[in-house]
């Protein structure tokens, strides 16, 4: 025999749900901290955005400085230790614009990729480093093959207008100390002993910086190829 059925519950018997709506209170409140929490973090990333633009201007400085100083270090190491290297010196080099200036001169064979011809390349290039007020760091250059070298100053071009001095180490023995100078120091015979060591004196508005780069003496290494 079948076993009877219970009857359904009657809705009435069945337990109500509770529905719970956000008060207009709650809604508000809900919008305030939202608000708040979006300009909280407006304010730090524009404060992480205002911190990383002050501090562009000087990592941009001195990767330049950096980028400076190797490019004349491979051309004062090729000068003195390459293979199409004449050695350094210091000397008096005649100026476009007039006058004469203590520079340090060396020679390559193929120059370098700074400088542009206003014909056809020549070889074996004189070539020496200045510092021009107003201007920056110069690399001026005359081939001796031109037929008026003697009578034309060389050319020149900018290395970059942000170094404003030179500074030049030379290293006592009889004191065993370091004197650094702002010119090329001169003996009494009237010659200029090479420094040890070059000061590039950098300044681009309130940054400033100084690379120290090594005079290379020829005979003290390896040649490089």
């Amino acid at each position: 025999m079948r076993k009877p059925r219970r009857p359904l519950p009657s809705p009435a018997a069945a337990p109500r749900r509770r529905r719970h709506a956000f008060t207009l209170l709650e809604i508000l409140l809900a919008i305030a901290l939202l608000g708040t929490l979006l300009v909280s973090l407006n304010m730090f990333v524009f404060s992480m955005a205002e911190l990383w633009g002050r501090g562009r201007d000087e990592r941009l400085f001195t990767q330049h400085a950096r980028a400076v100083t190797v490019h004349v270090e491979d051309l004062l190491r090729s000068a003195a230790l390459g293979p199409e290297g004449g050695g350094l010196e210091i000397k008096e080099v005649r100026l476009e614009r007039g006058g004469e200036a203590t520079e340090l001169a060396f020679t390559l064979a193929q120059g370098s990729r700074l400088i542009s011809w206003p014909d056809s390349a020549l070889p074996d290039v004189e070539m020496s480093l200045g510092v021009s007020e107003g201007e920056g760091l110069r690399l001026h250059w005359q081939s001796r093959l031109e037929l008026n070298r003697d009578t034309e100053a060389p050319r020149g071009v900018i290395i970059t207008p942000f170094v404003v001095s030179l500074g030049w180490d030379y290293y006592d023995q009889n004191f065993r100390r370091w004197e650094t100078l702002d010119r090329p120091k001169r003996e009494v015979d009237g010659s200029y002993p090479l420094p040890r060591r070059l000061r590039l004196r950098f300044a681009h508005g309130n940054l400033q910086l100084e690379r120290v780069l090594r005079v290379p003496a020829a005979g003290e290494g390896a040649t490089r190829l």
